[in-house]
């Protein structure tokens, strides 16, 4: 019992639900996260994939839409701008990061046909991303909802 709690601890199981980050992460792959470092190495570089809590913003649009989310449940995104970086968002849901297109590839998978992501992109003009935050998205932006939908992380 006592092996069982420091396990979980020290690492636990993470299982992709969406295509946010598809084909990176699949639906259905399983991540094995380790909890250690991030308990003393808090800064996050761009095109990091990271694990978080969501935020109400993010809360409200999931329950808006007939989903739930529970305390445990976590969002996966890649980190596309930090803390310094100008970001701005244009109506389409398109990303620039200091005046250039967000770095890496973000259309990896097939597009939805119906574009239902679009009436949830909020445009931003160009902002300067405050010290403790990252912009995060996903890899199948046609899907994802990151932070152009409810800001900074």
């Amino acid at each position: 019992l006592t092996a069982a709690f420091v396990l979980s601890q020290l690492v636990s199981l993470f299982f992709i639900p969406s295509k946010s980050m598809d084909p990176t992460l699949e639906v259905g792959d399983v991540l094995v996260v380790e909890k250690v470092t991030p308990r003393f190495h808090t800064r996050n570089n761009i095109g990091d994939v990271v694990l978080f809590t969501p935020n109400e913003r993010l809360r409200d649009i999931v329950s808006s839409s007939g989903g739930r989310i529970s305390d445990r449940d976590l969002f996966v995104k890649r980190v596309a701008a930090g803390p310094g970086d100008d970001v701005s968002v244009d109506s389409t849901g398109s990303v620039r990061v200091n005046g250039n297109p967000a770095p890496g590839k973000r259309d990896l998978c097939d597009a939805e046909p119906l574009r239902l992501i679009e009436k949830y992109i909020q445009p931003l003009d160009q902002v300067k991303m405050p010290e403790d935050d990252v912009f995060v998205m996903g890899d199948c932006s046609s899907v994802s909802v990151g932070s152009r939908v409810w800001g900074p992380l």
